[in-house]
C-alpha cells in the first residue's frame, strides 16, 4: 500500500511547533487511526477520542521525532495501548478474558493486521467518496450502515432493483479504480464486498 510522504521541511516545521505541520499529520493519519481503534473497541465515539488524545501526546513530544515512520509508529502504538487500557477498564462482558489475552499477547499479528486493514479501508473510503452520488450513497448505506436493500430503497424512494444495480455499479467502479493502483486494496475490496445483491 502506498503512503503519503512528508517532506523534511514539514517534519522540521512540526518539531518547531508549526500548527500547519500538525494539520498535515492529522490529514494523513486521523481516519486510518480511527478505523484501527474502532476495530479494537467497536465504539467509534471512544475510538475518535483516543485518536485525538494520541495526537495531543504526539504534539507534546514533537521534538522526539526525526522521521515520518517514527511518528506513524508512535501514533499506532499510542492508540493501541490506550484502546487496550480502555477495554481493561470497562471489563466488557462481550469481550472474554481469552479475547483480551489474545489481543495483549506477545503475538503482534492481530494488531499488525488491523493496522493494515484500517489503512487499506481508508484508501477504499477515499475512492467511495469519488463515486457518482447515488452509487456512493447506496454503497455506504448498505455496507457501512448495514441497511438492507429494502430499507435503502424506502429511504431513497427507489426500487430494490435500482439499489442492487447501484451497488453492483459502485463496486465495479471501485475495482477498476483500485486494480492498477494498489493490489492489496483491490484484494481487500473483493473480499469485503463478496455479495452485491444480498437480501
Amino acid at each position: 500500500m502506498h503512503s503519503t510522504e512528508l517532506s523534511n521541511n514539514i517534519i522540521s516545521s512540526f518539531k518547531k511547533g508549526t500548527p500547519n505541520a500538525l494539520k498535515s499529520l492529522i490529514k494523513i493519519y486521523y481516519n486510518p487511526l480511527c478505523l484501527f481503534a474502532d476495530r479494537l473497541l467497536k465504539d467509534p465515539v471512544v475510538a475518535e477520542d483516543i485518536v485525538v488524545e494520541s495526537f495531543t501526546k504526539l504534539w507534546h513530544r514533537r521534538c522526539d521525532f526525526e522521521h515520518v515512520q517514527n511518528i506513524k509508529a508512535f501514533l499506532y502504538i499510542a492508540v493501541r495501548n490506550a484502546s487496550l487500557n480502555y477495554l481493561k477498564m470497562l471489563k466488557r462482558e462481550t469481550l472474554s478474558k481469552k479475547q483480551l489475552t489474545y489481543i495483549t499477547s506477545e503475538k503482534e499479528d492481530f494488531v499488525l493486521n488491523e493496522i493494515i486493514r484500517a489503512e487499506v479501508l481508508q484508501e477504499i473510503m477515499q475512492e467511495i467518496e469519488r463515486l457518482p452520488e447515488q452509487c456512493g450513497k447506496v454503497l455506504k448505506m448498505g455496507y457501512l450502515e448495514g441497511l438492507k436493500n429494502q430499507e435503502i430503497a424506502d429511504l431513497l424512494h427507489i426500487s430494490v432493483h435500482t439499489v442492487k444495480n447501484q451497488k453492483a455499479r459502485a463496486i465495479q467502479l471501485l475495482k477498476i479504480r483500485l486494480r492498477d493502483r494498489d493490489l492489496m486494496a483491490f484484494l481487500f475490496l473483493c473480499s469485503l464486498f463478496t455479495t452485491t445483491t444480498a437480501d
